[in-house]
């Protein structure tokens, strides 16, 4: 008999806005379902979207590549419908992502004392970092404090992506609460093997993330401001915050005639691969990543990259598939002139290079089985 996980998730597919947290729980159901019977629960409504998804019905169990999936409309949000539906799943394991939705991570949690699963597991989602806590510092601690007072963390398993995320969950929590460490499943998608025809002297970047402090979309446009070789970059994603994108416009304005940069939108998943196979490089220098999705979709799309040492995707000039660098706008540069001088020829290699990485990388199955013990009572 399968074993009955009941996931909680603010937003789940066809919502992709979010980005890293939709596709680490979509990812885990596809890679999962033959041997885990998963319910989700999660909302109708996409990301800072105004309508809802279309053509899914609300408030009923539907199905998703084999999982239950309750898509709540925000008027029938609340407790008691929370209550019903995990009643209905009947699931021995719980799931809850993040930390500080209050449908969705802090109302599970207090469901959990009532209805009483055999396992709560938590993923923090890289919430609890020193560097998360800093946003909104005040709000955040003073939840904290009072869900330890309430001991709503008890007997919590939390689920982390790397081991300095799992310190962090105690340093916060309590030493406590177990820790579960398995890194984020890949997309199911076929490696590519070639991508942007390249010549000397121009390079095309992309990034697909928020644009976002997190993501340090303004820093990535102003390290660019040195290039000299003839450089595009490209941004997709989500556009939330009008005065921080402001100063990113202001930035572009300020750059060379040889650097272009375009605000692409936001794109479905489904959309990626295409896109990808415009672009020679993805250029993602975030402040901080616990996995890094479009890292690692990045070279399943043949494409090396250049991000930021803040991520668990180190020593990658070693392995000849791109670059991680400290946060030093003047490092970029340079890289980034350096890649565009590659030919066709050094810049093929380096693709090969990429191509062998990943298919390495998506060998090994110690990930999924990392999970499987996760979920098991």
């Amino acid at each position: 008999m399968k074993q009955k996980v009941l996931i909680f998730i603010d937003w789940f597919a066809p919502g992709y806005k979010a980005g890293g947290p939709i596709t680490s729980n979509v990812n885990i159901v596809e890679h999962l379902g033959n041997e885990v019977e998963f319910y989700v629960i999660t909302s109708s409504f996409d990301y800072h979207a105004k309508e809802p998804y279309n053509g899914i019905e609300e408030n009923k169990w539907v199905d998703y590549k084999g999982a239950k999936v309750m898509y709540i409309s925000p008027k029938n949000i609340g407790m008691g419908k929370l209550k019903k539906a995990a009643k209905e799943a009947s699931c021995d394991v719980w799931y809850i992502n993040g930390i500080y939705s209050r449908y969705y991570s802090i109302y599970p949690l207090i469901l959990a004392k009532v209805l009483k699963p055999k396992k709560v597991i938590v993923s923090a989602r890289g919430m609890l970092s020193p560097h998360a806590l800093a946003v909104k510092s005040r709000a955040k601690n003073m939840y904290l404090t009072l869900a330890k007072g309430l001991k709503l963390y008890k007997n919590v398993t939390f689920h982390t992506t790397n081991e300095e995320e799992g310190r962090y969950a105690q340093q916060v929590i309590s030493e406590k609460n177990p820790v579960e460490v398995a890194e984020n499943l890949p997309r199911k998608m076929n490696v590519q093997t070639c991508g942007c025809p390249k010549m000397q002297g121009e390079l095309r970047l992309v990034s697909f993330a928020r644009v976002s402090p997190e993501k340090n979309t303004l820093f990535a446009i102003r390290a660019l401001k040195d290039c000299k070789q003839k450089v595009v970059y490209d941004i997709y994603g989500q556009v939330n915050n009008e005065e921080y994108w402001q100063k990113c416009k202001d930035a572009i304005n300020e750059l060379p005639e040889n650097v272009k940069v375009n605000y692409q939108g936001s794109v479905s998943p489904s959309e990626m691969p295409a896109i990808y196979s415009g672009y020679h490089a993805l250029y993602l220098p975030s402040t901080g990543e616990n996995y890094g999705h479009a890292i690692l979709e990045s070279f399943m799309n043949a494409c090396p990259v250049v991000i930021s040492n803040k991520t668990p995707w180190l020593g990658l000039e070693a392995k000849k598939i791109g670059w991680d660098l400290p946060l030093d706008e003047s490092l970029y540069a340079p890289i980034i002139d350096r890649m565009a001088m590659m030919d066709a020829n050094d810049f093929t290699d380096m693709r090969k290079s990429v191509t062998t990485f990943i298919t390495d990388y998506l060998a090994n199955n110690e990930t999924r089985k990392k999970y499987l013990k996760m979920f098991a009572l």
